[in-house]
This record gives structure tokens, sequence and C-alpha cells, in this order.
């Protein structure tokens, strides 16, 4: 029995050691990274900057890593967009999917 729909394409994610802005492959994603983590690293400056744009699910550690928790799907996506592009975390940025 053969399930009508789109194919799935296995994705591999890598992050990479400088920003990635504007890639096509992004545009027409649907947000998948955005959706496949529990949570996203932050420095004290991107907590900061996201608790000011509103973010609800933040988490604050004195003994690690601040995080914006991702988990089914980030609070800045909206209809497959990342809302806060210009202002997403250094990990959003350096975060880029191959085909596998």
């Amino acid at each position: 029995m053969r399930f009508a729909g789109r194919a799935k394409t296995k994705k591999h994610g890598i992050l990479l050691d400088g920003p990635v802005n504007d890639d096509g492959r992004c545009k027409s994603c649907n947000g998948a990274c955005c959706r496949s983590f529990p949570s996203v690293d932050l420095s004290w400056v991107e907590y900061e900057r996201l608790r000011d744009l509103g973010a609800t699910r933040l988490h604050f550690s004195m003994t690690g890593h601040c995080k914006l928790i991702i988990e089914n799907g980030c609070e800045f996506l909206a209809d497959g967009r990342c809302t806060i592009y210009l202002d997403r975390p250094d990990v959003c940025r350096r975060f880029f999917c191959q085909d596998v």
C-alpha cells in the first residue's frame, strides 16, 4: 500500500563556521530544523534579545547554557518561516541541512 503525499527526504544537519543567509533551501523547507530539536543554546545577549522579543519558552540556567525550547516547533516559526530571522540566534544562523 502506498500513501499519497510528499515523499520524505532524509536530511543531515551540520553546523557551519559562519552564518548562512537567505539560502534558497531554507526558503522552501517549511522550518524543518525549527521543529527537529528540543532546544537551542543561547548566549546571554541572545537570551535577553529573545526575551525582549516576547519569547515565552526560554530556559535560564546559572550553571549552564540558557536555552530557547523549540520542541514541537519554535514559537517564532509561523507558516514555515522564521518571524525573527534578522534576530535569530547564532546557532540558527549557522545551521544548514544537506540531503542524505
